[in-house]
């Protein structure tokens, strides 16, 4: 199915786009997580409270080291018979290794699923589109068909964002070829600067185990419940969430530079002639104007004050950009 999918859209001419767009996203893995205990399983891996999604609504949540260090942020969906996390396909083996350990004699079965669904993201204020049969509504919900699962994300500059997996080629071909009618064709980096401007945290290799949840501002987007029972890394985040010791946040701002930082990249005092642990990039892409759009984490005086740069590029400013969501927790 993958096969004839890549082949597809390598014949599509993709740019890099802001707006009005429809791209491959086959850089997004997906595990698929069933069997009986399959809801109990997660409960005790992930941040957040499984048993308040259903198979309409969608679930930030991540996993984590038991010293509280994000192994990966995922958008969790419950199907007929268990549920699909998606994340960057880059973390989808060590993670299906790393929860593989967990299973001991629980009814679980772990897959990688990400080969059995084309995966398709769109951005547009279009009506047409807006109102197609197969797309959810409202940010946060979830439409599903007999080989159509499709996710409405939050929107960005009054633009409706939707991430669609089709379990038959056939099906993803077509739906294509209906919404590019309306949209332009452009490359995955559009949909990483979308969730960048949306503020939403990603976990790549690169930046595994270094940054604990409430840094990556998951709780100020809904992706831990503090109610629920035990977790990976559940002391760490609740002494942080109860005595309030933060130190670090994660920040959007934008660089004026051709050489747009990588995720994992070192932010450093101004002055510092080498990493001093002052914060790192999560993630940074250009827009088709070259200006650098990056969500880093980093000490929050340090960044109210203005004291930060990029290790690599000192003279570059980091010019701060406010974040479409409240950072003040609730």
């Amino acid at each position: 199915m993958m096969k004839d999918w890549q082949t597809f859209v390598e014949t599509q001419a993709a740019t890099m786009a802001t707006s009005n767009f429809i791209c491959d996203a086959s850089n997004l893995g997906l595990i698929l997580v069933t069997g009986d205990d399959a809801q109990n399983f997660l409960q005790n891996q992930f941040s957040n409270d499984i048993s308040h999604i259903d198979e309409t609504r969608f679930q930030l949540s991540s996993y984590s080291t038991p010293k509280g260090r994000l192994l990966a942020i995922f958008r969790i969906v419950q199907i007929s018979n268990g549920y699909l996390l998606i994340t960057p396909i880059s973390l989808v083996e060590s993670l299906l290794q790393r929860l593989q350990m967990f299973v001991i004699q629980a009814k679980v079965n772990l897959a990688n699923a990400s080969d059995h669904f084309a995966r398709i993201v769109l951005q547009t204020d279009n009506s047409t589109v807006n109102q197609h049969p197969l797309l959810p509504r409202q940010a946060g919900h979830v439409m599903q068909g007999d080989s159509v699962i499709s996710l409405q994300l939050n929107p960005v500059n009054g633009e409706n964002r939707y991430l669609v997996l089709c379990l038959s080629f056939d099906e993803a071909k077509s739906l294509w070829n209906e919404i590019s009618l309306h949209l332009q064709v452009a490359s995955f980096d559009a949909w990483r600067l979308a969730e960048i401007k949306t503020g939403m945290p990603v976990i790549y290799p690169q930046t595994s185990e270094h940054f604990v949840l409430q840094m990556s501002n998951l709780d100020l987007l809904d992706g831990v419940s503090f109610d629920k029972g035990c977790y990976p890394g559940q002391e760490i985040v609740a002494r942080m969430h109860y005595l309030g010791k933060l130190k670090r946040r994660m920040f959007l701002t934008t660089l004026e530079t051709e050489h747009c930082p990588a995720p994992g990249d070192e932010i450093s005092g101004k002055g510092a002639e080498s990493a001093d642990g002052s914060g790192k990039v999560v993630d940074a892409v250009s827009d088709s104007n070259g200006l650098c759009h990056c969500l880093y984490i980093a000490q929050i005086n340090k960044a109210a004050n203005n004291e930060l740069c990029l290790l690599d590029q000192p003279q570059v400013a980091l010019t701060p950009v406010d974040l479409p969501y409240s950072t003040t927790p609730a």
